[in-house]
């Protein structure tokens, strides 16, 4: 333990740690809480699975889904989310890290390219849309891909004002059924999706360390897919998509909700799609936001990877295939790849090498 240079009641030390398991772990329980009580935990600890995020001085709390059992609350509910927006407790002057956000930094006062100004009611529509459950989650998800496309070309040319007007159009058009016909002209592409996920799976594991749940994940998609250094991408990709169709469709199609759930936990607690302008959180996304377009292309590269990640589930299990893999799987990739400081960055870099440069172009990501 490192004393810091100006220590403070909530800032006091740091933890070297020489492996990835926290050292005050003693037969799988917490020896500080256990011998010293709650009170003494460090703020990181004594704040997750919460997520604290303050726009304009409210706070607003979501929870984590690395947490098991948060993750079990907020995904295997059949109903959409609802948000409360009562007045809550007290502030717990230990409220762990905070990302601030502020709707008076705009980019019609020059302190910002992006909407802020509209923030409110920008989020209020993506909630809206992912849980539109008139479309299949594929589609609501790459409608969202073409307006974060035109949100970010807005903001890239100063015409944020025009915000409220695009917000009001895409409505219009998702009851009219404008887009819906649109993406019908859409095929899966399996060979060439599992291709990309894969690579974007390596690049993670390979860099860091990752817990045993999420390798043994990928160890069992691996061996679903009876993936060898022998295999053709083509002949991998017929037994994805028999996969899907045979274990995982059927499934899902009564559970659609959970990654709808997951999708819209990821918009609040990650202040998408303008990103937080402050923060001191080191081990979560998205620290501080860069681009719109960046922000919506990592959401959908998670949803990505975790859907492909199901898929090989369900082929491993078979008519088994369950609610409890479902939760499985995504609260050890949100550990493993939304805790990673270095995958975001990776991740845009490695679909804008494939000439994936706009959300819309994700498409071959998210259709099966």
């Amino acid at each position: 333990m490192t004393i810091n240079s100006a220590p403070n009641e909530d800032n006091y030390a740091r933890i070297q740690l020489s492996s990835p398991a926290c050292p005050f772990l003693s037969e799988g329980w917490c020896a500080i809480q256990k011998k010293l009580g709650e009170e003494y935990l460090s703020v990181m600890c004594s704040a997750y699975p919460r997520v604290m995020n303050v726009v304009d001085d409210v706070l607003q709390r979501s929870l984590d889904l690395s947490c098991p059992e948060a993750a079990r609350l907020v995904l295997l509910d059949p109903n959409p989310i609802e948000f409360d927006e009562e007045e809550g407790p007290a502030r717990d002057p230990r409220l762990g890290h905070l990302s601030i956000l502020s709707t008076a930094l705009d980019a019609s006062n020059g302190k910002s390219d992006k909407p802020y100004r509209h923030f409110r009611e920008i989020r209020g529509f993506v909630i809206w849309l992912l849980q539109y459950r008139n479309y299949p989650l594929w589609k609501r998800l790459a409608i969202l891909g073409a307006f974060c496309d035109q949100l970010q070309e807005m903001a890239a040319t100063g015409r944020g004002a025009e915000t409220p007007d695009v917000l009001q159009a895409y409505r219009e058009g998702m009851g009219g059924n404008v887009f819906g016909e649109a993406l019908n002209t859409h095929s899966p592409r399996p060979a060439a999706q599992l291709e990309l996920v894969l690579e974007l799976i390596v690049g993670r594991i390979s860099s860091d360390f990752t817990a045993p749940r999420l390798l043994d994940c990928y160890r069992k998609f691996m061996q679903a897919m009876e993936w060898t250094t022998e295999s053709s991408m083509d002949d991998i990709g017929r037994r994805y998509a028999a996969a899907c169709s045979q274990y995982y469709e059927p499934f899902m199609s009564r559970h659609d909700y959970i990654l709808e759930h997951y999708l819209v936990s990821y918009v609040h607690r990650t202040l998408f799609p303008l990103g937080a302008q402050q923060s001191s959180r080191s081990l979560s996304v998205p620290y501080i936001a860069k681009t719109i377009g960046e922000q919506c292309l990592v959401m959908m590269v998670h949803y990505a990877i975790i859907q492909t990640l199901l898929i090989g589930l369900a082929a491993w299990h078979k008519q088994q295939f369950g609610a409890e893999h479902a939760i499985l799987v995504i609260q050890s990739y949100t550990k493993a790849f939304e805790h990673s400081p270095s995958f975001p960055e990776r991740a845009v870099k490695i679909v804008g090498d494939k000439g994936l440069k706009t959300c819309a172009s994700l498409a071959i990501l998210i259709r099966n």
